[in-house]
């Protein structure tokens, strides 16, 4: 029997998107992907977090389908502990780290490889709700060059971030994205969340009309032009609001439930 949600997928942005100021789930949003799910519905996220520190969200949810970690250099099965598709930096983006690192002073650098993070610059944030679930190495003593990387964390003021996020591209003719109010990074060549996402219409052969995408920042812009309907919260990246459908309540007001409420509607 044809259930009301068949077809259609939720990919969610974690901070600021699913996760309240908190970093909680509200009870309204699991109740909507509960109801999302069992009616038909794939849903799933899409964040900048490492794989151990998205896990302890995914354990309150129904996950249905692969999930995308790293900013989309990495699609992970959740469910079956396996990794799908894993992307890495280049050596090009790898030598920028000693140019940053020289170039300011009131920032900190970490690099995310081998499922731990280095910090080679300390702002005094590395641990933080993101990070915590991570082995964080501060004395470095391996060679983390030779190493596979998955992305470069800038950390900063918002002041600082804000400047970084004008000029980096252009100052060091490497593309980064803003991924946080006080963060900005460097991914591997041609990946994001969107085409992350792109990778799994095609594997699990979707039906691109029907896939539903939210989030709140300049790392998620990828994802929501991949999307046939994308929705940024209130409290989302003024600039990234140009690029979604439709504006939904803030992160504080049950995102998820607005949109499985909006979905509904429009089937009815």
């Amino acid at each position: 029997m044809k259930r009301k949600f068949d077809g259609y997928v939720i990919v969610s942005d974690l901070d600021g998107t699913l996760l309240d100021n908190n970093k909680n789930i509200s009870k309204e949003n699991l109740e909507a992907i509960n109801y999302f799910t069992e009616n038909g519905g794939k849903f799933t996220v899409a964040t900048g977090r490492v794989i151990e520190a998205t896990e302890e969200y995914l354990s309150k949810i129904e996950i249905n389908f692969p999930i995308i970690v790293y900013n989309g250099g990495v699609i992970y099965d959740y469910n079956n502990k396996k990794i799908l598709s894993e992307k890495f930096l280049d050596h090009q983006q790898k030598q920028i780290t000693n140019k940053i690192k020289e170039d300011y002073d009131n920032i900190g650098i970490e690099i995310y490889a081998n499922r731990k993070l280095y910090v080679i610059k300390d702002s005094g944030h590395s641990y933080r709700s993101a990070t915590q679930m991570l082995d964080i190495i501060y004395d470095i003593k391996e060679d983390i060059s030779s190493m596979d990387w998955h992305k470069i964390l800038i950390v900063g003021n918002i002041e600082v971030i804000d400047y970084i996020e004008k000029t980096f591209e252009d100052k060091y003719k490497i593309k980064g994205t803003r991924s946080g109010r006080t963060s900005y990074e460097l991914l591997p060549v041609n990946e994001s969340k969107g085409q992350a996402l792109k990778s799994i219409i095609e594997m699990y052969n979707l039906d691109p009309n029907k896939v539903i995408c939210a989030g709140d920042n300049m790392n998620d812009v990828e994802l929501l032009q991949e999307a046939a309907f994308s929705f940024c919260p209130k409290n989302g990246s003024e600039e990234l609001k140009k690029y979604a459908d439709f504006i939904a309540p803030s992160n504080e007001e049950h995102v998820i439930k607005y949109i499985v409420t909006w979905l509904e509607d429009k089937l009815s």
